[in-house]
């Protein structure tokens, strides 16, 4: 089993770094979050064996998860499962340290938000396991955010692509790391609460749908977007590596040539930070606007199909919003609107687009 900090454990450390530095480095932020699984995983540890039950708690590097070298937002390079495969044999219940890793110089790194769902998974996976089941505060995947959109509903059975947009786009009940991870290993999730274990949850897993279909709507409440009127012909991730913007919600070039980056704030280690050093590497090259947000419509095939974006425009004409600009993927279809028009967009397309949802296969 795999567990995360405490509850506010990981907030709590934060702000103590935040009480000594302000501009602390990576490296020590990850050496400084990564206790708090350690003394979940810890407490579990002594909680089942007071029960009777022989158990033993590892962190990420005696769990064998080696990850690359970038801290904050680290990615899974293998899992080495001898130890824990050790464990087991010996007839042990071993919990591992979610959220963590090690890169090859031993250091400690850190997976990004939600992270010990992308540990769970790795490990499923490593260790041949078929299913992984993720138990939190919620009873599976909605179709949209149930505290923003009153008439949202749970999906019994979404495909690992609808899910990884649902994620990348903003739901925030998965981590997309782990999706794409259970995708690559064969690894179904099944998504289910901790403190409602008779209500049934949803499976993620290998789904495909012939009629192109929105499942759910996802909202980012803060992007950053920055529109670049020069490197046009860069990659994105070189241009913004360094200031550390890993997950870039989109990278397009309008009709006038003008470069538009988006990057989620809550995926920077301080979205302030970034926008300053965004405008001072690339000076008068970028301009960086934090009023925004985006909608997404969900499913198979809804960026391929030119009715959805027609759709979606006519749905922000008639409420008044005013949209900033739009942009599709295979399976999903975003608008980037003011902030304060994120929730009344998110119940238009789920009314609008009437989301279905499928039975559990």
């Amino acid at each position: 089993m795999v567990a995360s900090a405490m509850g506010g454990a990981t907030s709590k450390l934060l702000s103590l770094a935040g009480e000594v530095s302000d501009d602390p480095s990576l490296r020590e932020l990850d050496k400084l979050l990564g206790t708090g699984e350690c003394v979940s995983t810890s407490l579990l540890a002594m909680a089942l064996r007071r029960l009777g039950v022989d158990a033993i708690s590892l962190d990420g590097a005696q769990s064998g998860v080696v990850t690359d070298s970038r801290h904050f937002n680290a990615t899974v390079r293998y899992v080495d499962t001898h130890r824990i495969v050790e464990e087991l044999g010996a007839g042990r219940v071993v919990i591992a340290a979610g959220f963590q890793g090690r890169n090859p110089a031993g250091d400690v790194t850190t997976l990004g938000r939600g992270g010990s769902d992308t540990s769970a998974v790795v490990l499923a996976g490593a260790l041949g396991a078929t299913r992984c089941e993720i138990c939190s505060d919620v009873d599976g995947v909605y179709s949209a955010d149930p505290r923003v959109v009153a008439e949202a509903r749970r999906i019994d059975s979404i495909g690992y692509d609808e899910m990884i947009e649902m994620a990348h786009h903003g739901a925030s009940v998965l981590n997309p790391d782990a999706v794409r991870s259970a995708r690559a290993h064969g690894v179904e999730i099944y998504s289910r609460s901790t403190f409602e274990p008779e209500k049934p949850g949803t499976l993620i897993h290998a789904l495909h749908s012939d009629e192109p279909r929105v499942v759910g709507v996802a909202s980012h409440d803060a992007l950053l977007r920055l529109t670049v009127t020069a490197d046009v012909e860069r990659p994105a991730h070189e241009l913004f590596d360094e200031l550390g913007a890993d997950d870039i919600l989109s990278d397009h070039v309008d009709d006038d040539g003008r470069r538009h980056i988006a990057v989620p704030a809550e995926r920077l280690p301080d979205p302030d930070a970034f926008a300053a050093a965004a405008g001072n590497r690339l000076s008068d090259q970028v301009h960086v606007d934090a009023a925004c947000s985006s909608v997404s419509a969900i499913g198979f095939g809804v960026g391929t199909e030119e009715r959805f974006r027609d759709t979606s425009r006519r749905y922000a004409r008639e409420a008044g919003v005013g949209l900033r600009y739009d942009f599709a993927a295979e399976h999903s279809l975003t608008c980037v609107v003011a902030p304060d028009d994120t929730d009344r967009v998110m119940n238009l397309f789920h009314q609008g687009f009437e989301c279905p949802v499928e039975e559990a296969a």
